[in-house]
């Protein structure tokens, strides 16, 4: 699992078990100081040499020691939302906890995976952790593509406490959620659209007559019912249900006509964030909304958990075979 790199100026890296080091310019720049006043202390045999160099050696050990100090009996945790539209930032909320009794941790960072499928506005940074307190930061992050977004690691690094280096460590983390398609500005129908031909049909059941009452001035001549007209001998006009209660089926079809296989990749994401995007504006407009796959059928409604409900299922198509 490659993880994103921790200082774009380290110089060198090395990886031993559960631990990398990343060598700063400044830990090398100390390194090369580092081996001068050693070889002046070996030619010259200068005790003030062989003083300094042992000091220098003791930041080292010591850098090493608390670093590692920092690291220990910490765990992460996380609240995330439970579902997120792709390529729009949401709110993740990252937990630190210090589980040891008197040793406080400094200066942590934590990172995810490259490959994750979701990206950081901005790394959290926990500047102090007292013992046996748990930090929070709220940090904005996006979701790259749809589906189901899984992270079970993720590194914690630290260059406490001189800077030298960056020590990194991979801790467990739980993050499960729904990346639901993009979505982008689309041109919804008018009210008596009928239908629209095209990958993703889109069939309205048209306005539904739910009232006939007398004719008034002003109403249109096309409106009036003359079956009851004639019973009655006055003219009579039928009323509609209102532009938002007009319902529409929305078809999305990801097969090939020939083989049944799935369509290509860059055709299906096309298509179900098209499709996305009509349910969306359909139902925050106000029209009830029915989603029809070859697989599926769905009730009209125009409702939130109606809309979630929709987005999950087109959040998981085509990606049934990688889970």
């Amino acid at each position: 699992m490659a993880f994103a790199k921790t200082n774009k100026n380290s110089i060198f890296s090395l990886s031993l078990q559960n631990r990398t080091l990343e060598l700063t310019r400044e830990g090398l720049g100390f390194i090369v100081i580092l081996f001068g006043v050693g070889l002046g202390a070996i030619n010259t045999g200068n005790n003030l040499l062989y003083l300094i160099l042992a000091m220098c050696c003791s930041f080292i050990a010591v850098s090493g020691v608390l670093s590692e100090l920092s690291f220990k009996k910490l765990s992460a945790s996380c609240k995330a939302p439970p579902n997120l539209y792709c390529n729009e930032p949401g709110t993740l909320l990252l937990e630190i906890r210090n589980n040891k009794k008197w040793a406080p941790s400094f200066s942590l960072r934590i990172l995810f995976p490259n490959d994750s499928g979701c990206s950081l506005e901005q790394s959290p940074y926990f500047f102090f952790i007292p013992p046996k307190s748990t930090e929070q930061k709220a940090v904005l992050f996006t979701g790259k593509k749809r589906g189901r977004l899984k992270i079970n690691t993720c590194h914690l690094t630290t260059s406490f406490p001189f800077g030298f280096y960056y020590k990194t460590k991979i801790i467990p983390i739980d993050i499960d959620m729904v990346i639901f398609p993009a979505l982008h500005q689309v041109q919804l129908p008018p009210k008596n659209e009928t239908d629209k031909e095209g990958e993703e049909a889109l069939h309205s059941r048209g306005e539904e007559i739910y009232a006939i009452r007398e004719f008034r001035p002003g109403d249109s001549l096309n409106s009036i019912h003359w079956k009851s007209s004639a019973k009655t001998g006055e003219l009579r006009t039928k009323e509609f249900h209102r532009p938002q209660d007009q319902s529409y089926t929305v078809f999305l079809n990801v097969l090939e006509p020939g083989t049944q296989n799935i369509v290509k990749k860059n055709i299906l994401e096309e298509r179900i964030s098209k499709t996305a995007s009509l349910i969306f504006h359909l139902i925050k407009r106000g029209n009830k909304v029915s989603l029809k796959t070859e697989a599926n059928h769905t009730a009209f409604d125009n409702s939130e958990s109606h809309l979630t409900n929709l987005m999950h299922t087109l959040a998981l198509i085509g990606l049934e075979r990688d889970s």
